[in-house]
């Protein structure tokens, strides 16, 4: 890993961290602006395939909503495990769901081999950093690494008619081709949900599923 990325990381742990103290177990401790979008865009995640009894990495998990996701739409009884860079959210989420596993983790850094079948990750992508494709790229690849049946995850949408100084927006597109060029063949992009009723989509989620097929270059 860089050091650009390890200093972005230790911005974010900080900044994710103060979130956590300031506001707690609630949305807006992980950066969102209410419950209901946050658990919006948790639920198309879900859709990726995600059952009852399936074994779930939760990345950038912060204090563990995810969790209380799954149980409500599918009555999850599975494994669940949540990573995190930040200690404060982490220790939320043990006090809160102690029926999870919970880890302070940065992949890039620190490594496991630990499979799972899906991974999910919402919101991790959002922030301005140094080198937001790179940081993308290097998370999927290894985050894909450890999913035997699928990856998820959501980014904001270059595809919107305002941008926030803070924020990073992705090309879909861009996404759909890294995926399907170095994860696997067998990728589906949704640009078509809102988080709140009446809005613009202004993010997309990328469902990438495990193949037996290896990936391989687009022609053109």
């Amino acid at each position: 890993m860089t050091a650009d990325f390890r200093t972005d990381i230790a911005a974010l742990a900080k900044h994710y961290g103060e979130l956590v103290t300031r506001h707690g177990d609630s949305a807006e401790g992980a950066q969102y602006a209410d419950r209901a979008t946050q658990e919006k865009r948790m639920e198309v995640l879900c859709e990726i395939g995600v059952r009852k009894d399936s074994k779930v990495l939760d990345f950038g998990c912060g204090t563990g909503q995810m969790l209380s996701v799954l149980k409500r739409v599918i009555g999850f009884e599975g494994e669940y495990v949540g990573y995190d860079i930040s200690p404060e959210a982490i220790a939320l989420a043990r006090e809160t769901h102690p029926d999870g596993r919970f880890e302070v983790r940065d992949v890039l850094s620190d490594p496991s081999d630990e499979q799972f079948d899906f991974v999910l990750l919402s919101g991790v992508f959002n922030n301005a950093m140094s080198d937001n494709r790179g940081f993308f790229e290097a998370v999927s690849r290894r985050l894909m690494a450890q999913a035997r049946q699928g990856y998820a995850f959501n980014m904001l949408s270059r595809f919107v008619d305002y941008f926030d100084d803070g924020l990073y927006y992705e090309d879909p597109l861009e996404a759909f081709r890294f995926c399907k060029e170095e994860l696997s063949p067998s990728v589906t992009l949704r640009h078509d949900y809102a988080i709140r009723p009446g809005a613009l989509p202004f993010e997309f989620t990328i469902y990438v599923h495990a193949s037996d097929i290896a990936p391989r270059k687009l022609n053109g």
